[in-house]
């Protein structure tokens, strides 16, 4: 079972610890561990259940210091951090299995789907991010960009193709259209052009 808090192991109304024998729960770590928190993992670990916690390795640390894990020497296991490649692949997975189409140009099952999810993460997330969100990020990515489309597409026929499609624009990278893009040009160079030293190619002395 997932957990948000240790704490969602209580009874609301007694207090007391509801955990079943040999049970196995998850919970991200994303603060720190409070002695209550060390009391119940100590009542978990006595009904032969574990919990399974995964954070970065900054967090982690922070918390070794909770009186369970003194008495009770935690098993550590570090997982590499995933590269923009393996998180684009994870989406990938995710986009096939809520049953959309693709992404932009990439439809699903091509490689082109993850080249373009590649793309978009390389965009828009760096690798500190990545680490510390792991593979949460390609979860946390994904709500979003289907919240994105379901604003986009609301008043949309039900049986509309852009219900099953989403866009880079929906993962929040903005694209540019070709007239755009030579529009965005021209004013590169132009600015460039003003640049004392630089000018026209005909032009004496500048580069």
């Amino acid at each position: 079972a997932n957990l948000g808090s240790l704490t969602e192991l209580l009874d609301p109304k007694t207090g007391k610890l509801r955990v079943a024998e040999k049970s196995c729960y998850y919970m991200r770590l994303a603060g720190g561990l409070t002695e209550q928190d060390a009391t119940i993992l100590e009542g978990v670990l006595d009904m032969d259940s574990v919990v399974i916690m995964a954070g970065s390795p900054e967090a982690v640390e922070a918390n070794m210091q909770v009186s369970a894990f003194r008495r009770r020497q935690p098993d550590l296991l570090v997982l590499p951090t995933l590269t923009h490649t393996d998180v684009a692949r994870l989406i990938a997975v995710e986009v096939e299995k809520r049953g959309y189409e693709g992404v932009g140009e990439g439809d699903v099952g091509t490689p082109q789907l993850v080249t373009v999810l590649e793309h978009i993460v390389r965009q828009r997330f760096d690798e500190k991010l990545i680490r510390e969100k792991n593979g949460h990020l390609a979860r946390d990515v994904l709500d979003l960009a289907i919240s994105r489309k379901n604003d986009r597409t609301w008043a949309d026929s039900l049986d509309s193709k852009e219900r099953f499609r989403l866009t880079p624009t929906d993962f929040g990278l903005d694209v540019l259209t070709a007239e755009q893009r030579e529009r965005r040009l021209q004013e590169v160079e132009a600015e460039v052009g003003a640049l004392v030293g630089w000018g026209a190619a005909d032009d004496v002395g500048t580069p």
